[in-house]
């Protein structure tokens, strides 16, 4: 269509359009010719904004918005925050390649079906439903077409009631390590002498009485007291690599099993996990000489305040 008829068919819709503002028509009062006339306005219109739409959203590029995100993730919080970003927005890309959607345009309804697919418990849900939610507001605040679709979504898991926080007592500390098979004998003594998480375990090198692993995003070192020492000694397996072939997930089970045994027979009080025995280690480690920046190192938390809050939630004393 040239300049000039261009102009005539403006001019055309601007004089209906004004015509019709006037009378206050209502669609049954219009004639097929003008009921055609305002369908063409219309889908022109809608064309019009979903072009000028996609022809900004072709201008980003999502891999750079993700990087500056995840670099500026880095500079606020561990490396440990930025993996769990990673991860959720990989499980994003993920589905919406899959679907063939635009990560740019997803809708609230497309984000919802994306949220009822995630697996694992409530907590581990919402983090990457946060972590995605944190992205989509890093991009509204960069690029004023996109819109963060997660904004008011009512498919967040609802979260379960927080266990209370158990610490063993030394006598059922002893009792626990009495009846444990050799692996999980190992693993609870590192946890209680060392106060290393399960998570650092199966990534575990030894070499003779000082460790390196991996936890929390970040690489990990110290030396074990004579505690562990003795039971790694005295096992056998493997001095170097003791956990090398067990996954996170097996210890934890393992240990919880055998401790829900000795607790329904009524041996000790609650049945403990994996972290309830880093729980016994922060408290015994405190109440030696109250040093929290002691604590603190020894727990590899990543400022005092951490650390303040984790011993207040095990109802100790500062």
């Amino acid at each position: 269509m040239t300049v000039q008829n261009q102009l005539t068919v403006n001019n055309k819709v601007e004089s209906m359009v004004l015509q019709l503002s006037q009378n206050s028509p209502t669609l049954n009062d219009l004639t097929q010719e003008q009921l055609e006339q305002v369908a063409r306005i219309v889908i022109t219109q809608n064309l019009t904004n979903e072009l000028n739409l996609k022809s900004k959203l072709v201008g980003i590029n999502y891999k750079v918005e993700r990087d500056i995100f995840l670099l500026q993730v880095s500079r606020t919080g561990s490396e440990y925050t930025q993996l769990s970003y990673f991860k959720s927005l990989k499980l994003l890309e993920k589905y919406t390649k899959k679907n063939g959607f635009n990560i740019f345009e997803i809708n609230p309804k497309q984000i919802d079906d994306f949220i009822y697919t995630l697996t694992g418990s409530p907590n581990t849900k919402n983090l990457i439903i946060s972590s995605i939610s944190s992205f989509y507001s890093f991009l509204e605040r960069r690029h004023s077409v996109i819109k963060n679709p997660i904004r008011g979504t009512k498919s967040r898991p609802v979260k379960k009631p927080v266990k209370e926080i158990e610490v063993p007592t030394d006598i059922e500390l002893f009792t626990i390590l009495e009846s444990l098979p050799e692996m999980e004998r190992l693993a609870v003594s590192i946890m209680s002498y060392r106060g290393l998480r399960v998570g650092s375990l199966n990534k575990l090198k030894i070499w003779g009485t000082k460790y390196s692993s991996y936890s929390k995003g970040k690489n990990i070192h110290g030396e074990f007291p004579v505690e562990v020492i003795v039971n790694i000694k005295g096992s056998d397996l493997s001095n170097k690599s003791p956990f090398e072939n067990m996954t996170t997930n097996s210890i934890k089970l393992r240990i919880y099993r055998h401790t829900l045994k000795l607790y329904k027979e009524g041996k000790i009080q609650a049945p403990y996990s994996c972290h309830d025995f880093r729980h016994y280690f922060s408290v015994s480690e405190y109440m030696k000489d109250k040093d929290i920046y002691r604590v603190s190192k020894l727990l590899d938390h990543t400022n005092i305040s951490i650390t303040e809050s984790y011993l207040r939630s095990l109802k100790v004393e500062i």
